[in-house]
């Protein structure tokens, strides 16, 4: 009986070590995989792009210099090279990421993943590709200068917003005009940032319930007004350390009133206000 319940433990534990690897290698943890198959690689001074035979690199051309403008404007520095990866296609995409989003990245080493759809719409000049690889950049340096643990934790619409900012993306490709975004929040539209949560929560009531047609385009628009309001009220060097603060300081909120002297909620209100005096 002994002999017979070891057996039956060995083969759940050796069941569970294919699982894991298998995730490892080609599932939901392959974003944070030590071991890369199945791609082509090439390498940059400041990056890494990892893609398929069927795929050209061109794009990259410029990847140092974009990943240079990224550091300048953040005053911080990437610990390691940047990994980019563009899929095969959507399916491939989503095993990897679990979105649908034509890019995202991954905390840690601040892996970035390019849709297949990415690839079509900016080859056919659909998106402007510079711009969304800096907002891709934005992330990835945040999170290679945070903790894990943070990551979980940290305030998804500040991450957002300064990766629109940074990126300059507030006007283009369909995104709201800091003009057009401030005449919808005089109409009463207006997600909450918290309600934005963070990589492992859910959305908030006001995020849900926005009825704005594409209205991602308005959200991401207003959290990047809300960055841009912040560095015009108290200077950018004063926004660049707030933000490094953020970086291993849990209570947001706190920091943010120790920084602007007053609470976030207040200032908020006076977002919303100011929007309504526009009008």
């Amino acid at each position: 009986m002994k002999h017979r319940k070891k057996n039956i433990r060995n083969g759940i534990l050796i069941v569970l070590i294919v699982f894991f690897v298998y995730l490892f290698l080609f599932g939901r943890l392959f974003p944070f995989s030590p071991l890369i198959i199945g791609f082509e690689k090439k390498e940059y001074r400041n990056a890494i792009i990892y893609y398929h035979k069927t795929d050209s690199v061109h794009e990259f051309s410029s990847i140092d210099t974009i990943i240079e403008t990224v550091e300048k404007f953040h005053r911080l520095k990437f610990k390691k090279k940047v990994q980019i990866f563009l899929t095969a296609s959507d399916k491939e995409y989503k095993r990897f990421t679990g979105t649908t989003a034509r890019f995202v990245t991954q905390p840690l080493e601040g892996r970035i993943f390019v849709s297949y759809r990415a690839k079509t719409e900016y080859r056919n000049k659909k998106i402007q590709f510079d711009t969304y690889i800096k907002h891709e950049l934005s992330h990835s340096v945040l999170y290679q200068n945070m903790s894990l643990i943070r990551s979980l934790s940290y305030p998804a619409w500040f991450m957002e917003g300064i990766a629109m900012y940074s990126a300059k993306q507030v006007g283009t490709d369909g995104y709201y005009s800091y003009d057009q975004t401030k005449e919808k929040i005089g109409e009463g539209y207006f997600v909450e940032p918290n309600d934005w949560g963070t990589i492992i929560s859910s959305k908030g009531e006001s995020v849900i319930n926005c009825k704005l047609e594409n209205k991602y385009w308005f959200i991401y628009s207003e959290f990047a007004l809300i960055v841009n309001d912040l560095i015009i009220q108290g200077g950018e060097d004063k926004f660049i350390d707030f933000l490094k603060g953020t970086l291993n300081k849990k209570d947001f909120d706190l920091l943010f009133k120790n920084t602007y002297e007053r609470s976030f909620e207040v200032y908020i209100s006076d977002v919303k206000n100011a929007a309504n005096k526009t009008l």
